[in-house]
């Protein structure tokens, strides 16, 4: 039955005649090189890419003294980004910026919620793409950890003494 289920993104949700814009959600221009969200910030806007190209990083401590900001992914059109604040009220956990000049549409985590909860087979369409969205990246962050675990045992020599 799953199998059946059509995917319901967000961008497919702004075109909905009940999820109205002013309402549930707003539109927004960035020029190119401009922050959307900054890692650590608090925040309960979720995103969809209407037209353009982002780029999300995130900091990595190298020391007590020294950062530097490593590239995640791009994102382009039709892509959505900051989801978690629809969950929980924890700070952003990436810098989203642009790269091309974008337009955004913005949607309000509560607004959403008070929509879905009006709208539950939306909802459940919503959540199943989302994990559907999801579930690669959460792969592929468990292989880079088992990568740079592999690699940390090698660098320290503690793999020949497995």
């Amino acid at each position: 039955m799953l199998e059946m289920l059509q995917p319901y993104s967000l961008k497919s949700l702004l075109a909905h005649p009940e999820f109205v814009e002013g309402q549930f959600w707003n539109r927004k221009s960035y020029d190119a090189d401009q922050l959307v969200i900054v890692e650590g910030e608090k925040g309960n806007d979720i995103y969809v890419i209407l037209e353009g190209k982002v780029s999300v990083c995130t900091n990595v401590k190298i020391s007590e003294d020294r950062q530097m900001l490593s590239g995640l992914c791009e994102l382009l059109e039709g892509h959505e980004f900051a989801h978690f604040c629809f969950f929980d009220d924890e700070p952003y956990s990436a810098t989203v910026k642009t790269i091309t000049p974008c337009q955004m549409a913005i949607i309000k985590a509560p607004k959403l919620k008070q929509f879905l909860e009006r709208n539950p087979e939306i909802g459940f369409h919503l959540l199943f793409h989302w994990m559907q969205m999801l579930l690669p990246y959460l792969r592929q962050s468990n292989k880079r950890v088992a990568n740079l675990f592999s690699w940390g045992l090698k660098a320290h020599q503690i793999d020949s003494l497995l």
